[in-house]
């Protein structure tokens, strides 16, 4: 199937995918505030100041972050290839007072955007990347960023075989759960290579480290609070005291600079 094809055929699965999931968001239950987490706040930290800056929010999802640039006073596009995510993103700006940046609403694939070129100074995005044909979804970051531009993502990593293995053959079978849609797959070599390729400067940062708190997530569902200090415990230790263990967390940050 051509490149063009599948692209079509894969955002027609991911956009079927999250209008569904839009239509079951109760939007007045949504609370921005309470839902940052370690990751979160490793992001914004690492973004810097940004007061009257351009900032694409690719892959809003339901817009908590296009809801906090705003409250920066950030100038935000916040794109997304689900209809039904925009429009809950679009009533959440209207709700919110206090806000001293711009709104502007996006329905596209991150990898055909049709914005002008050199259009913003940054993007952010959460959990999008391993969403994409990671090549196509970069040229486009490329061409839209300004020269010196940054783009930042939290991302599902594959870098760590035994998550790898569990992924592959233990997901979906065994009574543990799959979650995410079918044409997702965390971030691999790969796809560092394709941004490497691209971009002048490509740096991950490791702020948390993820491994046995999906084991937590996936096999015991959260059930025992004293196994979930325990796993997230093993995982703290291990971002502690290991450094060079870290590359294996299932998470990362993902920097870009143009």
């Amino acid at each position: 199937m051509p490149v063009s094809d599948r692209s079509e055929v894969v955002w027609a699965r991911e956009r079927a995918f999250h209008d569904d999931l839009a239509r079951c968001l109760d939007v007045d239950g949504l609370d921005h505030e309470s839902s940052q987490d370690r990751l979160d706040l490793a992001l914004f930290e690492l973004a810097g100041d940004v007061r009257d800056s351009s900032v694409l929010d690719a892959g809003c999802g339901q817009g908590d972050m296009t809801l906090r640039l705003l409250e920066r006073g950030a100038r935000v596009t916040a794109l997304d290839l689900s209809p039904g995510m925009v429009d809950v993103v679009r009533e959440r700006v209207r709700r919110i007072s206090g806000a001293t940046g711009s709104f502007t609403p996006l329905v596209a694939p991150l990898e055909r955007s049709h914005v002008p070129d050199n259009s913003f100074d940054l993007v952010l995005g959460r959990f999008v990347l391993h969403h994409l044909d990671v090549r196509a979804g970069c040229l486009e970051l490329r061409r839209i960023l300004r020269p010196g531009g940054r783009a930042i993502f939290i991302e599902n990593s594959g870098e760590n075989p035994a998550l790898a293995f569990a992924r592959k053959w233990l997901t979906g079978r065994f009574g543990i759960p799959r979650f995410g849609t079918e044409d997702e797959h965390p971030l691999i070599g790969r796809d560092l290579d394709d941004l490497r390729e691209m971009f002048a400067q490509v740096t991950a940062h490791y702020p948390v480290f993820e491994c046995f708190v999906l084991f937590d997530r996936q096999v015991l569902r959260f059930r025992h609070r004293g196994l979930s200090q325990m796993c997230r415990g093993l995982d703290d230790a291990i971002h502690q005291h290991a450094p060079r263990l870290r590359r294996f967390s299932y998470r990362v940050l993902v920097e870009l600079e143009n």
